[in-house]
């Protein structure tokens, strides 16, 4: 078999593919997002519906990239738990259970934290980006709090709209997800 064919067997074949794909996506999703500054949380409640989904399952596809490098690591299950969380939360954006704007603006911020608590705690338990100088995982995990409460100060400023600050967490998503895959190559 040629070797530009094997290269691209096991691609398909590594878990990583996925991670990178959905990167790409929120990437181009989160710079249209802030281009989109003035759309209101009603009007991007079924976007963040489809991303909480889409980030739960690629908490699956994390849990089982763990599972198959760090078979040792025994707090892999938070991943599964990230993922039930985002899906549930994604389904009930979806569905418009809930139409009161600052509670969706709660429940995105919630969402935003949510879904970073896998990965800083398996940042915090492997020790990762110790050996930089700054540690990139405390500055994006940062980010994602300013983001989260950005979001919930929408609801009481005309300054900064809902939009801007999901655009920001999915450009920090997507750099979680590339230093997350960095750190299994």
């Amino acid at each position: 078999m040629p070797e530009k064919v094997k290269s691209v067997v096991y691609f398909l074949d590594n878990h990583e593919w996925i991670n990178t794909v959905m990167g790409i996506i929120m990437l181009v999703t989160g710079v249209g997002l802030l281009f989109n500054y003035s759309a209101t949380i009603n009007q991007l409640i079924i976007v963040i519906g489809l991303f909480s989904i889409l980030k739960g399952f690629l908490n699956f596809n994390n849990f089982f990239i763990v599972d198959s490098k760090f078979r040792h690591y025994k707090n892999k299950n938070i991943f599964i738990v990230g993922a039930i969380l985002n899906i549930i939360m994604g389904v009930v954006l979806i569905l418009n259970i809930f139409t009161n704007h600052q509670f969706l603006l709660i429940f995105t911020s919630m969402w935003m934290l949510l879904d970073s608590i896998p990965y800083v705690k398996y940042a915090l338990d492997r020790k990762s980006g110790s050996d930089y100088k700054v540690n990139p995982y405390v500055i994006s995990y940062g980010l994602v709090l300013i983001c989260a409460i950005g979001n919930y100060t929408t609801f009481y400023s005309s300054f900064i709209g809902a939009g801007t600050t999901l655009g920001c967490f999915l450009i920090i998503a997507t750099a979680n997800l590339f230093l997350f895959m960095k750190e299994h190559q």
